[in-house]
């Protein structure tokens, strides 16, 4: 398991496909994430790129999850 840090997408809002997806949900309680584990960016920067990220992936646009 991956540790999630603040600032890390896992605990982005714009992180996954479906914010209330259980998988994504369980990332942002135990800050603790799957290896094998990515997602796509739905920051407006990154969404018509169609970037893919991990959890421990970070950039300029995080904004904290709910």
């Amino acid at each position: 398991m991956l540790k999630i840090e603040d600032g890390q997408c896992g605990l982005c809002k714009h992180f996954g496909t479906d914010h209330d997806a259980p998988v994504v949900q369980q990332i942002r309680v135990t800050k603790e994430a799957p290896e094998t584990l990515t997602e796509p960016c739905h920051h407006p920067t990154n969404e018509p790129i169609h970037l893919t990220v991990t959890p421990i992936s970070h950039c300029g646009g995080f904004e904290a999850a709910a």
